[in-house]
């Protein structure tokens, strides 16, 4: 009979012994004990004996027998779920997945790439420390930040943002996708992110180019920078007003124009223009978007769907336990 284990650990469910060992190696970084099974029923097996702050499975297991039933003993245990994907036929499984409307944390890339994303994502799912593009920046890379104050100053500022992005020896066509990523993210910030005490987006129906003067509460942050990794696009607003569910709607839609109006198509577009979207909300206090553009690799080696993370900032107490 197995006795229940009281020291927190990670659970990793997955069906290949070589992926087993590469993800392993990967979670040692954080201290905590690592535990693997091979399969739903086996994770069922040990969940019920263990105290896990995280479970990171096979992202193309989520529609198989018995997953809801794991998922369900992971929540009740307190644990998070990181999901993951590898192998050659990831990218296959992915509508199937953000079809189940469940999935927070995806990471489609192989190693190496797999080892940072999933690092930063156990660590700030561990810790509960969400904001900020610095954690997915080599350390000492300057970010360039600018308040909007105005509506209309969007069109100049992601001008600008492609200027300095060549600049930096960018090509035309990162340059390119930065302008429509941070172009989508500044206006759901300014029109969309903001509600009223009864929840109604007061400014969504209005029209992109009307001139609007920002107060404090209404002025976007917006700030980037480049390690020669990755091109991070960050935008803050101070609402607060995005939730999960939303998100995740919008990030199943095949085709943007599925998604509908409001924040939904701005998620789509930019979700489908970077290779990795990162959500970090704090309800009504601010909602946190960072967009990853991998410049390492030219077009012809993207892959044709990208990561993305939700976070939900917990209350202080429930961190890290």
């Amino acid at each position: 009979m197995m006795t229940a284990l009281r020291t927190p650990s990670i659970l990793i469910v997955h069906p290949d012994r070589k992926t087993q060992r590469t993800v392993q190696r990967v979670l040692g970084v954080t201290g905590y004990r690592v535990d693997v099974a091979d399969d739903f029923d086996q994770g069922i097996r040990l969940i019920a004996h263990l105290q896990p702050v995280l479970v990171v499975v096979d992202g193309s297991a989520v529609v198989a027998q018995r997953a809801a039933e794991f998922f369900a003993a992971a929540r009740a245990r307190g644990a998070e779920a990181c999901m993951t994907l590898l192998g050659g036929t990831a990218a296959d499984s992915i509508p199937k997945i953000l079809g189940t409307g469940a999935v927070t944390n995806l990471l489609v890339h192989p190693m190496p790439v797999l080892g940072e994303e999933l690092t930063i994502t156990v660590q700030k799912l561990i810790r509960g420390d969400l904001f900020g593009a610095e954690k997915y920046l080599l350390w000492g890379t300057a970010l360039e930040a600018v308040t909007v104050t105005r509506a209309t100053q969007r069109a100049e500022i992601i001008g600008t943002l492609a200027e300095q992005v060549r600049a930096r020896g960018q090509s035309a066509r990162v340059a390119s996708m930065a302008m429509l990523v941070a172009d989508e993210l500044l206006s759901n910030a300014v029109h969309n992110a903001p509600v009223d005490a009864a929840g109604v987006h007061y400014r969504a129906e209005l029209a992109r180019d009307i001139e609007l003067e920002l107060d404090p509460k209404h002025q976007v942050e917006l700030r980037w920078g480049c390690d020669a990794r990755y091109l991070a696009i960050e935008v803050t607003d101070k609402f607060g007003s995005l939730d999960r569910d939303t998100i995740l709607r919008a990030l199943a839609k095949h085709d943007v124009r599925e998604s509908g109006g409001g924040a939904g198509m701005g998620i789509a577009l930019a979700y489908r223009s970077c290779d990795h979207l990162v959500f970090n909300l704090a309800p009504g206090r601010a909602t946190q978007i960072i967009a990853l553009v991998d410049v390492r690799y030219p077009p012809s080696e993207r892959m044709s769907a990208s990561s993305y993370n939700v976070f939900v900032e917990k209350p202080r107490e429930e961190v890290g336990r």
